[in-house]
């Protein structure tokens, strides 16, 4: 890995380029063929949606058929006329000539009912009554054999009136439709006869699929559980069984017989017959190949191009850096003169063109400070370094306070006196040059003492300050300079704002591992959320208001965000709490009590 690292950082810059471009063109090829695969799913999805949903019309329309010759039988049964002659029948003699005309006009009438349906696929129309029977083409019923006629019937006469369909034997002789005809005057409901519609199924299943001219010969199979009621001849027995036991769900490409078939399958509504309807898809399959590879041939020769462009543009580039790294190593050999190569950049906008005349600017202005600046320069640079050892020092500032002080003593000026020792001692503290971030709580306490003295000069008898923090809490270590501010802003809120006197408590309290120091001042009040406005920028801080926020920032970054300040209003004080981890009862070292 660490070899391949070297080669990598080694290579030319020519080569990084070239190489970061076949990454970047190979990324975009790979997510090109992933959405041109995304699409191919998405379209080949949705193509088999829509033959599946255009086969399946084919099965509403054989319904659809089938529902109309019931309708074929309902009528005929119903007709008064063939009521009539029927019932003539039963009561007269077979010989006699009301039987004779009856039945000539009985052949007449489903004559004209066969008529009116004469799309070639109802085959004919017989009706049987008391050993009579009419027929609209006698030729195409004899194909029926009599005995498949006799069970016709006989199932007619179970169904006593309702359509009684036979399927047996579909696919030698057709679709079979039986049904009684009962006497419906006086309300008898006897037989009077049954009649018999045959259906030619290819014919009806021609006239179902042709939806479509772009496909082939469509072929369609009607199953019954697992019996194969019908097939067109363009499938053998064979072939319908295999495509039944394939146990298709709604739709799916089959292979057999060297070719490809989308199969969709569904049932016949109403009459509970599976069926498998059939279409070629080799040449929708051919179609989607061929869109597929024109699709990768444009992506393969687009990617060839790039490649191709990307390196002329490369080497004109990397022939300008080359340029620019000659003139480098001449300038190392010899920097008493800038370098100058066969190109003219003064006329180049371009970053490689601002790279050549800054090097040359860079080139010339080294030159110049090594003939005429470098020794001067470096004067310069020694006397800045002398003046910046004289400049004063904090304790010129506590010595100058340290004289004031000790000449009010002597003319006995005690204010003048104790401000200056406290300002002394405050100044002391804060200008301490250390590293530590962190002081004792007793250290703070003594920088807040020193300030309640200056104030209470100020403000004599209207400041009352209570330090309620127990000796015990002393040595346990804070963030510097945390409490006399928090004091400071009691004393500007609760004395500065309003005449009235103002009480300042200072108090600790110890909670599992966290330590509460609570600063309370009277005469002031926290507005309601202040903290939370404060960070949301709902209150722009100003003032004082900076300094709490850089204190809790302090705490927080030092602690963690489950600690720092909270100010909230009690007992009419305003209170600040600063809160930090406490790791249990601290054994000072040091007795800061006073």
């Amino acid at each position: 890995m660490s070899y391949l690292r070297r080669r990598i950082l080694n290579m030319p810059l020519k080569g990084k380029i070239l190489s970061i471009v076949t990454l970047g063109v190979s990324v975009t090829v790979l997510t090109a063929l992933m959405v041109i695969g995304i699409f191919d799913e998405a379209y080949q999805k949705l193509l088999y949606q829509t033959l599946s949903e255009s086969l399946s019309y084919s099965s509403k329309d054989i319904s659809a058929y089938l529902d109309g010759l019931e309708q074929l039988t309902m009528m005929l049964l119903s007709d008064d006329n063939i009521q009539t002659d029927l019932t003539i029948i039963q009561e007269e003699p077979q010989e006699s000539i009301k039987s004779m005309n009856a039945m000539r006009r009985i052949r007449s009438t489903i004559s004209m009912y066969y008529q009116s349906t004469s799309d070639g696929i109802l085959r004919y129309i017989t009706l049987y009554t008391k050993g009579l029977t009419a027929h609209t083409n006698i030729l195409r019923s004899d194909e029926t054999p009599k005995r498949i006629q006799n069970e016709i019937i006989r199932r007619a006469n179970e169904k006593d009136g309702a359509p009684s369909w036979v399927a047996d034997y579909m696919d030698d002789y057709g679709l079979m439709l039986g049904r009684d005809i009962n006497r419906i005057a006086s309300v008898k409901l006897d037989t009077l006869g049954t009649v018999l519609i045959n259906i030619d199924m290819d014919r009806l299943i021609s006239s179902a699929t042709q939806f479509d001219t772009h496909y082939d010969r469509v072929a369609y199979i009607l199953t019954d559980k697992d019996q194969v009621l019908h097939h067109t001849d363009n499938l053998t027995l064979e072939d319908a069984t295999h495509i039944r036991e394939a146990q298709i769900s709604d739709y799916r490409v089959m292979e057999f017989g060297g070719h490809s078939y989308f199969t969709v399958h569904g049932l016949i509504p109403d009459y509970n017959w599976d069926y498998y309807c059939l279409v070629s898809f080799n040449a929708i399959a051919e179609q989607i190949d061929q869109a597929k590879a024109a699709c990768l041939t444009v992506i393969i020769i687009d990617f060839l191009l790039v490649l191709l462009l990307s390196g002329k543009l490369v080497e004109s580039l990397v022939g300008h850096v080359k340029r620019l790294m000659m003139k480098m190593r001449r300038f190392a050999d010899n920097n008493t003169t800038v370098p100058a190569v066969d190109y003219d950049y003064t006329g180049r906008e371009d970053e490689l063109g601002t790279l050549h005349r800054q090097f040359d600017s860079m080139s010339a202005t080294i030159i110049e400070l090594i003939h005429t600046n470098y020794t001067s320069e470096l004067l310069k640079k020694e006397a800045q370094i002398k003046a910046l050892e004289h400049q004063i020092n904090p304790h010129f500032l506590y010595n100058t306070l340290d004289s004031i002080r000790w000449r009010a003593k002597s003319i006995g000026d005690k204010n003048i006196f104790e401000m200056t020792e406290a300002l002394g001692l405050l100044l002391r503290t804060t200008l301490k040059n250390t590293d530590d971030a962190e002081q004792s709580i007793g250290e703070e306490l003594e920088v807040v003492a020193s300030y309640i003295t200056i104030q209470k000069i100020r403000y004599e008898e209207r400041l009352l300050f209570l330090d309620g923090i127990k000796p015990a809490f002393y040595s346990v270590r804070i963030p510097k300079l945390s409490i006399q501010p928090l004091v400071e802003n009691a004393i500007y809120y609760g004395l500065e704002m309003n005449v009235d006197e103002c009480s300042i408590c200072l108090s600790v309290e110890a909670q599992n591992d966290v330590l509460h120091i609570y600063v309370k001042n009277t005469g002031s009040e926290f507005e309601e959320n202040l903290f939370d406005k404060l960070k949301n920028g709902d209150v722009q801080p100003h003032g004082h208001g900076i300094g709490l926020m850089n204190i809790d920032k302090r705490v927080r970054l030092q602690y963690g965000d489950d600690y720092g300040l909270a100010a909230y209003n009690e007992d009419d004080c305003a209170v600040v709490r600063l809160s930090i981890p406490y790791m249990g009862g601290a054994n000072a070292e040091t007795d800061y009590s006073r």
